[in-house]
């Protein structure tokens, strides 16, 4: 009898010590879309690592429109947001913070670990300063303009035209150019943060007090950045308001997603779960 209480005990303990399962909602970048995770090979190798595709989230003028998969109620669970990113950063985050109080509804009991590549980064991050973080342990940012780039001078610059020449360009051009114009409130969102301008706002802020991970690209001579968005801009520990909270993860030499980056995570995430445990054993027992 006493043998059977102690394994008893024993398997009580077990269970109590279990690491809980996290929610990892992944955004991606400028005119992308829920699938690139797929096909760039991140999410395949989350996969093989337990994480299971539990939903897509699909951003909709009505509101979210949410799509089940079958890994709803595995342990680790990964679910895709899709954006409209030719909209403005205030709009886009919007639907982040929705669907950060879509997982909240869902999964009350568990953490959220916030991913975004290139822009979705910044909208994920000006989504927790505008809407909370409950339950948000992470912001992982991959190749993301948290000091703006200067490719929306350029774009600005692009689009800035009469109406007549933006009819000829039309024409000539065609939906490139209409893309490139329809996202011009956005591209003024991701200038340098200078006063008055949105990321001069947003990199004052107080941000929540949470983990903050950086991945920045390098390139084939050692030199920080990409040519889409530079080095520095990438390193959120450049944010006045993060400073040394973020961790710098160098990883990849293109802006876009690769299979590198899903391995990445895997190690930022059990960096992350580490610490948990060790705080949890440092905590005195009552």
């Amino acid at each position: 009898m006493k043998h059977w209480k102690i394994q008893l005990a024993a398997l009580l303990l077990l269970f109590a010590g279990a690491a809980r399962g996290d929610v990892m909602l992944l955004v991606h970048g400028y005119l992308s879309n829920v699938f690139v995770w797929q096909q760039s090979g991140v999410a395949p190798v989350l996969q093989q690592f337990g994480w299971r595709p539990a939903a897509v989230l699909l951003g909709a003028p009505q509101g979210l429109i949410p799509v089940p998969l079958q890994g709803a109620q595995a342990d680790d669970k990964l679910v895709f947001l899709q954006l409209d990113t030719r909209a403005p950063l205030i709009a886009q985050s919007n639907v982040v913070i929705a669907a950060l109080r879509w997982i909240q509804d869902r999964y009350p009991d568990e953490d959220i670990i916030l991913v975004g590549h290139s822009l979705g980064g910044l909208v994920g991050r000006l989504a927790l300063v505008r809407g909370g973080a409950r339950q948000v342990k992470a912001l992982i940012t991959i190749a993301s303009p948290h000091l703006g780039t200067g490719l929306a001078y350029e774009g600005l610059e692009a689009t800035d035209d009469p109406w007549f020449l933006r009819m000829m360009k039309e024409f000539f051009i065609g939906k490139e150019y209409r893309v490139v114009r329809q996202s011009r409130w956005m591209l003024r969102d991701i200038l340098p943060p200078l006063p008055g301008r949105l990321l001069y706002w947003l990199n004052t802020r107080r941000h929540p007090d949470i983990a903050y991970y950086s991945i920045v690209r390098t390139s084939v001579n050692g030199m920080l950045g990409d040519p889409i968005v530079p080095g520095f801009s990438q390193d959120m520990a450049n944010v006045p308001a993060i400073g040394s909270r973020s961790k710098r993860v160098i990883e990849g030499f293109s802006h876009f997603l690769s299979l590198l980056d899903g391995y990445t995570l895997v190690n930022i995430v059990d960096e992350l779960r580490r610490k948990e445990r060790q705080n949890a054993e440092a905590k005195p027992r009552r």
